[in-house]
């Protein structure tokens, strides 16, 4: 379980392979689905086929609730709050107990003159109009929340304040192109005073997301391998509920061999930028009555970010909870045309407009991102519930505006159908609450459905959550059970995550795009694309100051590619704004394996005029010839590939993804 030698072999995983593909060459196709220029991917129903590729050449399936998103109460179960806080002070080497540390990050919710002193307030920083601010937008101060710091969750399990662990996440779907690290692992606690169906109103979830480093990061993802190894065998059939509850907390505290356990103290927030991991609360708590006073009135649902830093040795280390801004989250203020705040004027003015071709690349929700380098100062200190204090459309407006134009404009240059509210939408999804509680204009009615321009839709579980308190029966595990997820998680999330992890399994990173820096040209400019892609986390975006652009990829390996097809295969996306619609142009490849003889050996040329502009369209070569094949299945380890696009300069960007040999 905790090493890569436990995975199949090679052999094996190339036996899997010839079976899975001798098994998909059954399956029923018409001609028309293999036309090379005629949108293929839509007409084969590829998601249904990769994931029947997937499970045939994977020696076992993934199973989502094994290496995904863990509920079942037997495993999470082990997972201590109490213990996750020892471990952290002890690797800091504070005198610290769990309590006090646990108390001084509820402390963070109070004023300073309420608190008990180990650690910040909420109005250690105040802006005008406010109680408090975080990162100069102001946050509700003090919070409800605040008054578990003078309670003890560790006296009694079994307590209404006492916190149990419902969820366990594999997040390597965030691990970046470059490997820089190999994703988020995390761990949700809820409060038990949420439990019950009717105590919705009292529920906190603290969410640890650690970011586990990649040790070899020269390595790229590949780096990242032993980590996926480790998730995917957690699916294995041979495995019990025992030995998966007891690797998975040897992962969370001891590690996997060469990797940081993933509960340590700089996995969250110490390294700052937007991988550095964060803790997440999710706060709806009521006061309790006391002596027989009401509980307080309704307060707002808060979401909210902290880092946990830590400094110096000895007698002079500390540890401290800090609350911090939530990352991909602009303030609802800076999307109001009338504002005269300087971050407003930059926002509408430079930063948004710049986020509208990554908003707008992708109709997969999943693919929605805001540039990594969008600026952190634009951050709320906080996301809230209350939809008029934190809906982007209700600031954003429906009338005219220069926002409105400039976002416009870049759509239009991009060829893209989408509206402005449409990409505010997309931005308003990617922050907490527009997660948690989609809202779709400015009235703030949860109960309107957030227009993304795509069919996807983002259904929560219980008011505000992906994850529950609540139970239900475990399917896999006869007798068990598990807490509930959200259908956004079932039917969206959780899908994406397991394709980006059998991906990563069976495929080659070289052909699939999934390398930065690994195709190189002397004429295009380069750089992979997470938003437009077919498969796995990025696409190789393509931007043609020139008319011919040779694109050439490293040697690679075809040993774990057998058996090969006698046709290459791309997906390949054109830009549907062309300076000559007429005339596209047209790409052609080249293959090489100087082991048997072959230079630059011509294998086909597709015109582009006739494709499909504005999505991915499947092209086929020419047949190879029976040498070439032959080679490529005898495993040459010298194969390279050139592809040159023959096009209007400064036309597209042209985008390819998804490089494979079929028949």
């Amino acid at each position: 379980m905790r090493s890569h030698s436990d995975s199949a072999s090679p052999g094996a995983w190339r036996g899997a392979r010839r079976a899975a593909l001798a098994a998909l060459a059954i399956l029923p196709v018409s001609c028309a689905d293999l036309g090379p220029t005629d949108g293929a991917p839509a007409d084969l129903a590829e998601g249904e086929i990769a994931e029947a590729g997937q499970a045939l050449s994977l020696p076992f399936p993934i199973k989502e609730r094994s290496s995904l998103v863990i509920t079942n109460t037997d495993i999470v179960g082990a997972f201590k709050l109490k213990n996750v806080l020892q471990q952290l002070i002890d690797q800091a080497g504070v005198s610290l107990t769990p309590l006090q540390l646990f108390q001084q990050f509820m402390d963070t919710n109070r004023k300073a003159a309420d608190g008990i002193g180990l650690g910040p307030h909420c109005d250690d920083t105040v802006i005008p109009g406010s109680a408090g601010s975080i990162n100069g937008w102001p946050i509700d101060c003090p919070r409800v929340v605040g008054l578990e710091a003078d309670r003890d969750p560790f006296a009694d399990e079994e307590a209404p304040n006492a916190y149990v662990a419902t969820t366990l996440s594999n997040r390597f779907d965030l691990a970046p192109p470059d490997g820089a690290n190999c994703g988020e692992y995390r761990v949700v606690f809820a409060r038990r005073s949420g439990i019950p169906e009717s105590a919705f109103q009292m529920r906190n979830l603290i969410i640890f997301e650690g970011r586990l480093p990649n040790p070899t990061p020269s390595l790229g993802r590949e780096g990242c391998r032993p980590v996926v190894d480790f998730w995917y065998n957690l699916s294995n059939p041979s495995n019990s509920l025992e030995a998966r509850r007891d690797a998975l907390l040897d992962f969370y505290f001891d590690g996997l061999d060469g990797f940081e356990p993933v509960f340590h103290i700089d996995h969250y927030g110490q390294n700052a930028g937007p991988y550095g991991g964060q803790i997440r609360t999710n706060e709806f708590l009521f006061a309790p009555e006391v002596d027989g006073d009401p509980p307080a009135p309704f307060t707002t649902w808060n979401l909210r970010e902290f880092r946990l830093l830590h400094s110096g040795s000895g007698s002079s280390a500390t540890l401290v909870v800090t609350p911090s801004f939530v990352k991909d989250n602009p303030a609802a203020p800076l999307f109001d045309p009338a504002s005269t705040d300087a971050r407003a004027v930059a926002f509408r003015n430079t930063s948004f407009p710049g986020l509208v071709e990554r908003l707008a690349a992708a109709d997969d929700i999943n693919r929605f991102a805001l540039e990594p380098s969008y600026p952190t100062t634009m951050n709320a200190g906080e996301s809230q519930m209350i939809g008029l204090q934190n809906n982007y459309f209700a600031t954003f407006g429906a009338g005219p505006s220069a926002l409105r134009t400039s976002i416009q404009n870049k759509l239009t240059a991009m060829g893209s159908a989408l509206t402005p509210d449409q990409v505010v939408g997309r931005a308003f999804s990617l922050s907490c609450s527009g997660c948690h509680e989609p809202i779709g204009d400015a009235t703030g009615s949860p109960t309107v459905e957030l227009d993304l321009g795509t069919t996807a839709t983002l259904a929560k579980l219980r008011p505000f959550t992906q994850t529950s308190e609540q139970l239900e029966a475990d399917p896999d595990e006869p007798g068990g059970q598990r807490f509930k997820i959200s259908e956004a998680l079932t039917d969206v999330f959780i899908p994406f995550r397991k394709n980006v992890m059998a991906e990563f399994l069976l495929n080659n990173p070289i052909l699939g795009f999934e390398k930065p820096g690994a195709w190189t040209s002397a004429q295009a400019q380069l750089s992979v694309h997470t938003g437009r892609v077919v498969e796995g986390i990025s696409s190789l975006q393509v931007q043609t100051p020139s008319s011919f652009n040779a694109i050439v990829s490293p040697s690679f390996s075809s040993a774990n590619l057998a058996p090969v097809g006698n046709k290459i295969t791309l997906d390949l996306f054109v830009s549907p704004v062309q300076p000559n619609p007429s005339w596209v142009g047209n790409i052609e490849v080249l293959i090489s394996i100087p082991s048997a003889g072959i230079h630059n050996q011509w294998a086909g040329n597709v015109p582009l005029t006739p494709l499909t502009r504005g999505q991915f369209v499947r092209i086929q070569f020419a047949t190879l010839p029976t040498a070439t094949k032959n080679a490529l299945n005898a495993g040459a380890s010298d194969v390279k590939l050139q592809f040159n696009l023959n096009v209007n300069s400064n036309s597209g960007p042209y985008y390819l993804d998804n490089v494979r040999f079929e028949n």
